[in-house]
């Protein structure tokens, strides 16, 4: 409980960014899960990009924690910023597989002609593609909040 009154605002931050990540995992997996357009239609690696972001973001913060004194406290910190800079960066490339993935089929169901459209939005496709798009914006969310956490101290200075 201690450590938790440790946490800075940055240290929020990051989490927040961690669990919207972990949201995103969840939502991809219940939508790949369902029937629907996407259904099987798994991205590759996304899943383990987005679980690798998750770890770094948490080991972030749990390095933040750490008091060290010397040349050890000047390499915790370096790995550190380097996991608050690699968390967004693989949230960016989760988010751009899953748009280069889904485009064409988002196309396809919203766009399509006034033939196609009634055998095209059926409500199994017009979830599915609803749950893509709730997956883009909360990998979104994660990668936007990741940035700004990285710019954050994530241990509150002791006074």
């Amino acid at each position: 409980m201690n450590v938790i009154k440790k946490f800075s605002v940055g240290a929020w931050i990051t989490l927040a960014a961690a669990v919207m990540a972990l949201v995103s995992v969840i939502v991809y997996t219940v939508n790949i899960g369902s029937a629907g357009y996407f259904q099987n239609a798994a991205v590759s690696n996304l899943t383990v990009f987005c679980v690798l972001a998750v770890v770094a973001l948490a080991a972030a913060v749990v390095l933040g924690q750490v008091k060290l004194s010397g040349p050890a406290a000047s390499l915790v910190e370096l790995v550190q910023g380097a996991l608050q800079i690699a968390a967004p960066v693989l949230l960016t490339l989760c988010l751009a597989n899953l748009v280069a993935a889904r485009a064409e089929g988002l196309g396809f169901i919203f766009l399509s002609n006034a033939d196609v459209i009634l055998e095209v939005q059926t409500p199994a496709n017009m979830a599915s593609a609803t749950g893509t798009i709730a997956n883009m914006v909360c990998l979104a969310v994660a990668m936007v909040i990741g940035i700004v956490g990285a710019f954050c101290t994530l241990r509150k200075k002791e006074k």
